[in-house]
């Protein structure tokens, strides 16, 4: 294949030219591989580590059918001419998305852009057909060990949350062992969109590949319509179950937090939000080795809380007690909203309980919004100065007052846990020379 035309009318497996390529006319072969049905899906992604080339995948029922690349300039070039065709802005500090109709041989066709403003610039284009997924079918598919879905069997039921029910599943060839994670019907129909916006940001996620966030192996649609997740099968139990008794020793409390605080920080740097940071969507095995689960479950809540107050919004997603107060205020999630949930888990993890309870939804949701933070000094005399002013600092009200990034929050942890280790040993000597 000689040309990036070739690559995006084609969709054939390939590598593009030396990157030499023009902007305007690498975005217009883009969209013209979904426009022509070529692809269903187009990643413009930097590559890792260096980030000097942006690499191009084209996908075609979730199978990659076509790779190139462009050099650092064009790629962020070409997400940039994406944001002004969708009209994006690039100054969000979130994930944006948007609906555009580009011209086609069979009239004009719908699009959906999503540019992610993570380290380097991200973008992904998908057909709008396929951005609604299918629609729910009145008989739901029941899932009984035996039955398949696809490639895999169910072998087991594992659990239930307020989202969806995990599974427990078996490659038929290979024999491996998968979690497979199939959402409510109530939480897939809530909004028409929803679950293809969930798996979009489930996919984008995947794509991250970190030590510390779930790895996700593939994604569809049941028969019903409702969307699944294909993942590892975790060992081990949810952090809230391992908190729910007392309080965890906070050089242990430190070494978890650093876990999540480094995985957020890879999702932020690919313009990946979590929105929902909270013990439950946290998995930790007996090495006391920590995982991020469930990216865009924030998204698909069918019982969003509702505040009758005028400062507020009226409707705001997320879980109660780890939720950031400009998303209570009606503001879209991000990073800096990420960081605000991880103060609260691990204030929780310090001190057995979150630093806001309230007797109502809403009186809990105010306390976000207006009381300040109860001191982690009064709740846990064995934390040391320097976690204490890394928790507060990150459920500063204001997002500007938090951290600039989860790396900034990583390294004051680091500093934490030194402090936590140098008076461990200070109390050692102390108690050797005690009488």
């Amino acid at each position: 294949m000689d040309t990036v035309m070739e690559a995006a009318a084609r969709a054939l497996p390939s590598s593009l030219p030396p990157p030499s390529h023009d902007p305007p006319r690498v975005c217009d072969l883009l969209l013209e591989a979904v426009v022509r049905g070529h692809a269903d899906a187009v990643w413009i992604d930097p590559r890792p580590p260096a980030e000097d080339h942006y690499d191009l995948v084209l996908e075609r029922g979730g199978r990659v059918v076509a790779l190139g690349e462009v050099d650092a300039v064009t790629g962020a070039a070409v997400i940039a001419r994406l944001a002004l065709i969708a009209d994006l802005d690039l100054t969000r500090r979130g994930p944006s998305t948007a609906r555009t109709a580009v011209a086609s041989p069979t009239g004009r066709t719908e699009l959906l852009v999503t540019v992610r403003p993570g380290r380097s610039l991200r973008a992904e284009i998908v057909a709008a057909d396929d951005a609604r997924g299918p629609r729910l079918a009145a008989q739901p598919v029941e899932l009984a060990p035996g039955e398949r879905v696809g490639s895999y069997r169910i072998v087991a039921h594992l659990g239930a949350g307020g989202m969806g029910r995990v599974y427990q599943v078996e490659h038929t060839t290979l024999g491996r062992a998968y979690a497979l994670k199939v959402l409510h019907r109530n939480a897939a129909a809530e909004d028409p969109e929803g679950p293809a916006r969930f798996l979009r940001e489930a996919r984008a996620a995947a794509r991250i590949k970190h030590p510390h966030i779930v790895d996700v192996f593939d994604f569809g649609y049941l028969g019903d319509g409702r969307p699944y997740l294909l993942m590892e099968l975790l060992a081990g139990a949810s952090l809230a179950e391992r908190i729910a008794d007392d309080r965890l020793e906070p050089r242990l409390a430190v070494a978890i937090a650093r876990q999540l605080a480094a995985a957020l920080a890879a999702a932020h740097d690919a313009g990946v939000v979590h929105a929902d940071v909270s013990p439950s969507n946290v998995r930790v095995d007996a090495d006391h080795h920590a995982k991020l689960v469930d990216f865009g479950l924030a998204l698909l809540r069918g019982d969003p809380m509702r505040l009758s107050t005028d400062e507020p919004g009226d409707m705001v997603y997320g879980t109660p007690s780890y939720i950031s107060p400009e998303q209570i205020c009606g503001q879209i999630a991000d990073e800096r909203s990420d960081q605000y949930a991880f103060g609260a888990v691990l204030y929780e993890l310090l001190t057995g309980a979150p630093p806001f309870e309230g007797a109502t939804l809403r009186e809990l949701c105010l306390q976000h919004v207006r009381a300040p933070v109860p001191r982690l000094a009064s709740r846990c005399e064995a934390a040391p100065a320097e976690l204490a002013r890394t928790v507060e600092r990150c459920l500063a009200k204001r997002a500007d007052d938090r951290f600039g990034s989860m790396h900034e929050v990583a390294a004051a942890l680091a500093v934490a846990e030194e402090a936590i280790v140098s008076r461990g040993w200070r109390r050692w000597i102390a108690a050797r020379r005690a009488p």
